[in-house]
């Protein structure tokens, strides 16, 4: 691909944003139903038939909707009992609330690094990462990439360490035919907005082990049981659970899925048409028998890159494109002591890592102006 320099190059005038849904006529109705119909005895029709339609989809037998992923996450947490004192084996390359899930618990949460094809945790990295204090693992399928679940599921019955799958932007994504969140103990979704099935806010936690399941759904629902009285709770809970109305359009859009994911691959196969011969990215691809959603398109600058990241960002938003980059290494954060793992591809992708523009209304002609124009910028930079 040859360029002359990007600013040769005038902004896109549609803002090329890097996430938002597609929104039909099926998600307004659902969400004027939810509006109308949505109270009364029929109050939690759409949270109920949310839950049961992602375990159809999945194959999954126990669904909970809650208010945010990140709050299913500690819910996971909390149902398998971790607690002051114990380790959870976490992957150091995600937002912050896979880390602070555990935290919420007491328990510590053990940084270990990810595989350079898939940024997602290192296998090898968790069983070196195992001592007598370890009760767990904490996974993410970064980005909808599907983790090594084989090789993690395996360290797991050697060690009798409980899984909680972290597959906030995950949802369609299958492992050797099987949907992600079902191989371990537990599995979190997102439906935030950014996420490829929306509601603004929202998440859900699901399971195949009705013990689970039933501590889950009490502590989601402030321990209440009315075992003595109405409104009796027996334990300590929290107020975990989604909105009917959110859920009414969480609904529309799961029940959308594949379409949403098919939308989702072909904008990364847009990309790699339109950054085919740029010299010196590495964008990530699908590794091994998976399916990814491709829910952010990413890819790995060149090594000479490393301090001109944010410059290149920079570059492209002040085109009208909004990339974003990778995420910090979670053990740097003020909250957690240095890890005693240097985790080396963590720590070079959080400096070098770019996700791309992935919006639901980006079109062809978008993707390629973006290719253009990185390919322009790197140009640039190596003169």
């Amino acid at each position: 691909m040859k360029s002359r320099g990007s600013r040769c190059l005038s902004p896109s005038k549609k803002k090329i944003a890097f996430a938002g849904p597609w929104i039909t006529k099926k998600e307004v109705q659902y969400v004027r139903d939810g509006v109308l119909y949505g109270f009364y005895e029929t109050f939690d029709q759409h949270v109920r038939k949310l839950e049961q339609t992602v375990c159809e989809y999945i194959g999954a037998r126990y669904a909970i909707a809650t208010h945010c992923c990140t709050l299913a996450l500690h819910l996971a947490c909390e149902t398998l009992g971790f607690k002051e004192g114990d380790e959870v084996i976490c992957t150091d390359f995600s937002w912050v609330a896979t880390a602070y899930a555990i935290s919420y618990t007491g328990a510590t949460p053990v940084f270990v690094d990810i595989d350079p094809k898939t940024w997602c945790i290192d296998p090898d990295a968790i069983e070196r990462a195992i001592t007598k204090k370890t009760k767990g693992i904490m996974l993410v399928h970064t980005f909808g990439h599907p983790s090594d679940m084989d090789r993690i599921m395996v360290i797991a019955r050697k060690y009798q360490l409980k899984v909680v799958e972290d597959a906030a932007p995950a949802l369609g994504s299958t492992y050797k035919g099987k949907h992600v969140g079902t191989f371990g103990d537990i599995g979190c979704f997102s439906f935030h907005g950014a996420k490829i099935a929306v509601s603004g806010e929202g998440g859900i936690l699901v399971t195949n082990n009705e013990e689970y399941y039933k501590k889950a759904k009490l502590l989601a629902s402030m321990g209440r049981t009315d075992s003595r009285a109405v409104f009796w709770s027996d334990m300590l809970g929290f107020q975990y659970t989604i909105a009917n109305l959110t859920a009414s359009l969480a609904l529309a859009q799961v029940e959308r899925i594949e379409e949403l994911v098919a939308r989702k691959r072909q904008i990364h196969s847009w990309y790699r048409e339109a950054l085919d011969g740029v010299s010196g990215i590495d964008l990530l691809e699908e590794q091994g028998d998976v399916r990814s959603n491709y829910c952010y398109p990413s890819l790995l600058l060149p090594r000479h890159m490393r301090l001109e990241r944010d410059v290149i960002l920079a570059k492209l938003k002040a085109l009208n494109i909004h990339a974003r980059p990778a995420f910090p290494r979670m053990s740097e954060f003020p909250l957690y002591a240095p890890s005693r793992f240097p985790n080396p591809v963590a720590t070079r992708v959080a400096a070098q890592g770019i996700s791309l523009p992935s919006a639901g209304n980006l079109t062809k002609r978008d993707v390629f102006f973006v290719g253009k124009a990185l390919n322009a910028i790197l140009q640039e930079m190596r003169r």
